[in-house]
């Protein structure tokens, strides 16, 4: 009965290495994909600031 047991814990340890691995390559998958759409959409928010900064610059001068 004790052996059943230690194979049935090592088939379950088995299985709980296997979901370890799947959700820890799935995270990195994921960060790894969303690095550049991280990169471009800050890049774009930046430009986009920049622009309104200096296309109103004559107000922020008037202002001062």
């Amino acid at each position: 009965m004790e052996e059943f047991f230690l194979h049935l814990w090592d088939e379950i340890d088995d299985v709980i290495g296997v979901c370890r691995h799947v959700a820890s390559v799935t995270a990195a998958e994921v960060v790894a994909a969303s690095a550049p759409v991280i990169a471009a959409t800050s890049g774009a928010l930046l430009a986009g600031a920049a622009t309104l900064l200096l296309s109103h610059r004559q107000l922020l001068d008037v202002l001062a």
